[in-house]
């Protein structure tokens, strides 16, 4: 893998070598593209360009670190048993190379392991086991603002992508991180190239560099959203299944003519069954019942607000076959859509 041999063939000076503990590190006033300061007594790091880019090897008890400053690589032996617990001002990515990473997120014990991908959010305590770490990883630090404008760049998206979107940015500071676990060796090959894309830019530094990182970050982001599966930390699955929800109720309600079971699947890359337990466990209702709930509130809505006549309301919300649709609407109602326009209509009159 280019990664790997990356990290064993980067040529570090002799004098950038170096062997320090944590607290000499934060002392040597060395530039890391990052700086950390105590403040409101805790230890808080912040990055000094938009996007920084290191590997970390975890191995036998021992951290060592390949920074990528703004002069040549600086290769770090760190000579703490275990780091203290931190916060950041920006978003962290990792990339497991191989092997497996341990850490302590919000109190929260979380587990990595070959070619997964972490997002940590900023301002999530964290710090990673050295003892329990066995692994060697890309860390990519990312400005929340690049953050932000990167994943909700305007490209074309799947409903998929729009969501993960929306909601990795709308509740970076709800969520403590979120994991990505690989499920095809195509698409592996394509995410890692594009991680190799980005530590060279950041290592080359050649102009436009940056801009140019950018752009592997938003297409690495399409990959992610929809070749990974992805999974929240406990606490927020429940969150993140009622968002999820929200989304899937949005595309059947702006595609109740044609919306089938398939098309869900397509647009959201999961399986029939995960779309009833969602729906079961949000409504009570099961797909197929939740499908005509959505359909007949609509045909009360242009009942209500319309002048369309029914045959052409029974259309424009998927039905085709009009018995059906007046047993359906009257089991709904209690009413005939007849009977519900003229009692609605009634009711608007006095």
């Amino acid at each position: 893998m280019k990664l790997t041999e990356e990290f064993y063939q980067i040529p570090v000076a002799p004098e950038r070598h170096l062997k320090m503990t944590y607290a000499q590190l934060n002392a040597c006033g060395m530039d890391f593209d990052f700086t950390s300061v105590l403040q409101d007594g805790k230890d808080f790091h912040k990055i000094t360009q938009d996007i920084c880019v290191s590997y970390q090897k975890f191995h036998e008890g021992h951290l060592t670190n390949l920074f990528f400053s703004r002069k040549t690589p600086v290769l770090l032996d760190l000579g703490d048993a275990e780091l203290i617990s931190y916060y950041s001002d920006y978003i962290e990515l990792r990339y497991i190379i191989s092997g497996h990473l341990e850490v302590e997120i919000e109190g929260e014990t979380a587990c990595f392991t070959d070619n997964e991908i972490c997002f940590i959010s900023s301002m999530a305590c964290h710090r990673e086991s050295i003892k329990n770490s066995e692994c060697l990883l890309v860390n990519i630090s990312i400005d929340r603002e690049v953050f932000n404008e990167v994943f909700l760049g305007n490209v074309s998206m799947t409903p998929l992508q729009q969501f993960l979107r929306k909601n990795i940015m709308k509740y970076s500071d709800l969520q403590h991180y979120l994991k990505f676990t690989p499920t095809g060796k195509e698409r592996l090959t394509q995410i890692q190239d594009y991680l190799f894309h980005i530590v060279s830019e950041i290592r080359g530094r050649q102009p436009g560099y940056m801009d140019i990182s950018r752009g592997y970050l938003i297409r690495l982001m399409d990959e992610l959203s929809s070749g990974y599966q992805y999974n929240f930390s406990r606490q927020e699955s429940a969150l993140y299944a009622e968002k999820l929800f929200e989304s899937v109720t949005e595309f059947m309600k702006n595609n109740l003519t044609t919306v089938q079971m398939p098309a869900l699947t397509k647009a959201f890359h999961f399986q029939p069954n995960y779309f009833n337990n969602l729906i079961k466990k949000q409504t009570g209702m099961t797909y197929s019942e939740y499908l005509v709930y959505l359909r007949i509130e609509r045909a009360r809505l242009l009942l209500e607000s319309s002048d369309l006549n029914i045959e052409e309301i029974m259309w424009m919300v998927g039905y085709h076959n009009k018995g059906f649709f007046y047993r359906k609407f009257t089991e709904s109602t209690g009413l005939s859509p007849a009977k519900y326009r003229a009692r609605t209509a009634g009711q608007r009159k006095s």
